[in-house]
């Protein structure tokens, strides 16, 4: 691969040979009586090739095409560059290398402003669909928030159910004569009368859809809509190095943030069905609470 910073942008070369054919290279220059001037381009190879310093001509797979003050210009491997041109390399090898960081985000983020109206309706799609983000939102929110749709008992027993990590609902019941006889068994000791166990009643699909990194509203309007829109309002020719550098790595993460809020619509859709989320009525023991939980059970799907 071989890269060329040059007034109209970075340039993709495919074949050392048009470099070597390029005005003023050299393959055997003698820095000693030469000085450098800028660093144009940057290499890395699979294969090998000969530093263009006639006391040196060591071979390396990654290095930089500099010019000198005179007008010529060779290639160079970071190692010799440094070692023949010093404080010089270092300092142009570090400037090309932030220069060409920024035309790349540069660019990054002009190609990515192609893409927002499709991103923008990708977004809306997911949250406006039956059963999408805005859905799966609510209703998740009211199974771990205190609030009037969801009893405060099942949003206890949900939080606790998360710090455990355990996906299992139980309920406590009295244990029988025979079931104490045989813990008394096991353990070879005796059992103080009541004995109170839990007893597992269901497994609660996909509650994971409850978990923070699944939170939709950070998904999709914190973390997407929000910064889209703030982008929308930016120049991007008139970003510095630094902004460009945050928003090209805003830019990276859009993709794999609308991949967590589809996987998160699916998660919180088979969570929430009333087969799944039913068995919670059984540690329910009051009417209002009951009537509570039937209502919301009302408003999920099959």
């Amino acid at each position: 691969m071989i890269t060329l910073n040059s007034d109209q942008g970075l340039i993709s070369v495919e074949n050392w040979e048009d470099i070597e054919l390029r005005p003023g290279f050299v393959t055997n220059l003698n820095p000693s009586d030469h000085l450098l001037d800028s660093i144009i381009g940057r290499y890395l190879f699979k294969k090998m090739i000969r530093c263009g310093l006639s006391n040196c001509h060591t071979l390396h797979a990654k290095g930089y095409i500099v010019t000198t003050k005179e007008g010529l210009s060779t290639n160079i491997g970071t190692v010799c560059g440094k070692k023949y041109f010093g404080v010089d390399f270092e300092t142009l090898s570090k400037r090309f290398e932030r220069d060409i960081t920024e035309k790349e985000n540069r660019n990054r983020l002009f190609s990515f402003s192609f893409q927002i109206e499709d991103i923008e309706q990708t977004i809306s799609d997911l949250r406006q669909k039956e059963h999408g983000a805005n859905w799966v939102n609510k209703k998740t929110r009211q199974l771990i928030s205190a609030n009037k749709d969801c009893p405060e008992v099942i949003v206890r027993r949900i939080s606790a159910m998360l710090k455990t990590g355990t996906n299992i609902l139980s309920i406590q019941r009295e244990a029988t004569q025979e079931e104490i006889e045989t813990l008394e068994t096991m353990q070879g000791r005796k059992i103080q009368r009541p004995y109170v166990i839990e007893e597992p009643i269901a497994d609660i699909a996909s509650i994971q859809a409850l978990y923070p990194e699944n939170d939709l509203k950070k998904l999709l309007v914190l973390d997407l809509e929000e910064p889209l829109k703030v982008f929308k309002g930016k120049d991007i020719d008139l970003l510095n190095f630094d902004e460009l550098r945050h928003w090209a790595k805003w830019v990276n993460s859009v993709e794999s943030t609308l991949e967590k809020a589809v996987t998160a619509v699916m998660l919180g859709n088979a969570l929430l069905s009333r087969k799944n989320l039913e068995p919670f009525s059984k540690i329910l023991t009051t009417r209002d609470d009951i009537a509570i939980f039937r209502s919301y059970l009302k408003e999920l799907h099959e």
